[in-house]
C-alpha cells in the first residue's frame, strides 16, 4: 500500500513537471498571411499557442502596433508585405526583442484582435484592420483576450468619433498622393524612353540611308566603267592595256586579297544543335562554301581552315579545345592573309532570341576588326532580314590570335525555329554567303 502511494505520488511530479514546462515555453508564431477585401484587411497568425499581447497606436507615420509576448519569431516568415491598401499600407513583423514578436501595420484604422483555435501551428491571431466606425459607433470594438486591464476613456464618443474621421481622412489622402506620385513617375519614365528610341531608330535609318547611297554609287561606277569597257577593243589579246582596264582594274576591290573563311565547329564538335536536329556545323560549312566561289569570282585568293566535316587540328579528335582553335589561327597567319572571318550561328535556352552579331578583339587591329565585324553585320542584316544585335567587343581565341584583322560572325540564332530554317534552307544559305560577300566588299571598297 505505500509504496503503491509513492508511484502515484511520483506519477503526478512528473505530470505537473511536464505541464509546467509547456506551459513556460514561448509560443512560436509560424505564418503571417492577409486577406484584403477593401472594407476590410484580415491579418492572421499562426501560432503555436496562445499568448498575452499589447496594443498600441504611434504617429508620425501612423502605424498600429501589437506585441505578442513571451512569443519568437520562426525564421522563414516573410518580415514584410505590401498591402497598398488605404486602411494597411505595409505590415511588418519581426523579433522586437528576446521575449516580444512586434506587428506593424502602417495605418489609421481600428483594429479587431481575437484568438481563434485550430490552423497549421494549432492557434491563430486574427488581426482585423477594419474602416473608421460612423458617427452612430461609439466604442471601439474590444479585444477578446486583452492582457491588460483597459482604464476608462476619457474623450466623449463625439470627440473620438472626430478623430477617427481625421486619422481616415489622412490615410486616405496619404494613399492618393503616393498613387499620383507614382503615376507621374511612370509616366514620366515612359516618355522618355519613348523619345530615347524615337532618337535611335531616326539615326538608325539615317545612317543606313546614306550606305545605302554610298553602295548605290560605288555599284553605279562599277556598272559604268564595265559598260564602257565593252565598247573598247584591247590593243591586245592579252592583260589590261588601256586606261580604261586600269581603272577596271581599281574598281575589283577583291583581287589580289587573301581571305582566310574559317566554318565554326566541324568533325566531332557538332556545335550547337537547332530544334529540329540541324547542326552548327553544317550551317557553317555550307555558308563558307557558297561564300569561297563568291570571293573566287571576283579574284580574291580564299584560304579555307576546312573544306569538309572534320577537325582543323593534326590531332584530330585527340586534339584539345585550344589545339584545334590555334590551328584554325596558323592557317590565317601562315597564309598571311588580309582579313579572317569565323563563321558561326548563336544558340539561347530561349528560343524567342533572335538575330545577327558581329564580334571583334580591341587590342590588336582593333579599327581595322570593328569595321570588318560592322560591315559584315550590316550586310548579312539586310540579306537575311535578321534583327541587327549590334558589332560586339570580345576574347574568342580565334579572333584574339590571329595577326590581321579578324571577326567572329553569328548568323542567327539556330535555337530560334525560323531562323534555324533559313538557316538550313538553300536559299538561305545562299543569302548567308552573298551578305558576308557584301560586307567583305563594304569593307575593301
Amino acid at each position: 500500500m505505500y509504496q503503491k502511494i509513492l508511484l502515484a505520488l511520483l506519477l503526478i511530479f512528473l505530470m505537473s513537471s511536464v505541464f509546467v514546462e509547456a506551459a513556460s515555453r514561448p509560443a512560436s508564431v509560424q505564418n503571417l498571411r492577409y486577406s484584403n477585401t477593401g472594407e476590410k484587411v484580415r491579418i492572421v497568425l499562426d501560432v503555436t499557442k496562445e499568448c498575452d499581447y499589447k496594443e498600441l497606436y504611434l504617429e508620425n507615420p501612423s502605424r498600429l502596433i501589437v506585441d505578442l509576448e513571451n512569443a519568437v519569431l520562426s525564421s522563414s516568415v516573410q518580415k514584410e508585405h505590401l498591402v497598398g491598401s488605404p486602411l494597411a499600407n505595409r505590415i511588418r513583423i519581426g523579433q522586437f526583442n528576446s521575449t516580444t514578436v512586434r506587428v506593424v501595420v502602417e495605418s489609421m484604422a481600428e483594429i479587431n484582435i481575437f484568438w481563434l483555435d485550430g490552423g497549421p501551428s494549432g492557434c491563430r491571431m486574427v488581426i482585423d484592420v477594419i474602416e473608421v466606425p460612423s458617427v452612430f459607433q461609439n466604442e471601439k470594438p474590444k479585444p477578446s483576450t486583452p492582457s491588460t486591464p483597459s482604464t476608462p476613456s476619457t474623450q466623449n464618443p463625439s470627440q473620438k468619433d472626430d478623430e477617427l474621421k481625421a486619422r481616415e481622412e489622412r490615410a486616405r489622402k496619404a494613399a492618393e498622393e503616393r498613387e499620383r506620385k507614382e503615376k507621374e513617375e511612370k509616366e514620366r519614365k515612359a516618355k522618355e524612353e519613348k523619345e530615347r528610341k524615337a532618337k535611335e531608330e531616326k539615326e538608325r535609318k539615317a545612317k543606313e540611308e546614306r550606305e545605302r547611297k554610298a553602295k548605290e554609287e560605288r555599284e553605279r561606277r562599277a556598272k559604268e566603267e564595265r559598260e564602257r569597257r565593252q565598247h573598247q577593243q584591247p590593243t591586245t589579246p592579252s592583260g589590261p592595256t588601256s586606261e580604261i582596264d586600269k581603272d577596271l582594274e581599281k574598281l575589283m576591290t577583291l583581287k589580289g586579297k587573301i581571305i582566310a573563311i574559317d566554318p565554326g565547329h566541324g568533325g566531332n564538335d557538332a556545335g550547337a544543335i537547332g530544334p529540329t536536329g540541324v547542326m552548327e556545323k553544317t550551317v557553317t560549312l555550307n555558308v563558307a562554301l557558297e561564300l569561297e566561289k563568291l570571293l573566287k569570282a571576283e579574284g580574291a585568293t580564299v584560304i579555307m581552315t576546312r573544306r569538309t566535316d572534320k577537325t582543323v587540328s593534326p590531332n584530330g579528335a585527340k586534339a584539345s579545345a585550344i589545339e584545334e582553335l590555334q590551328a584554325r589561327c596558323d592557317v590565317a597567319n601562315n597564309a598571311k592573309a588580309d582579313i579572317f572571318i569565323s563563321i558561326h550561328a548563336d544558340s539561347f535556352t530561349n528560343p524567342t532570341a533572335r538575330g545577327t552579331t558581329g564580334y571583334y578583339y580591341g587590342e590588336t587591329e582593333g579599327p581595322m576588326s570593328i569595321r570588318l565585324a560592322d560591315c559584315i553585320r550590316k550586310a548579312l542584316c539586310e540579306q537575311i532580314k535578321t534583327p541587327s544585335r549590334g558589332t560586339k567587343p570580345c576574347n574568342f581565341y580565334v579572333v584574339r590570335n590571329t595577326d590581321m584583322a579578324a571577326t567572329l560572325i553569328e548568323l542567327a540564332f539556330i535555337s530560334n525555329p525560323e531562323e534555324e530554317k533559313l538557316m538550313s534552307s538553300p536559299e538561305g544559305v545562299l543569302k548567308c554567303a552573298q551578305g558576308i560577300f557584301d560586307g567583305i566588299e563594304d569593307f575593301f571598297g
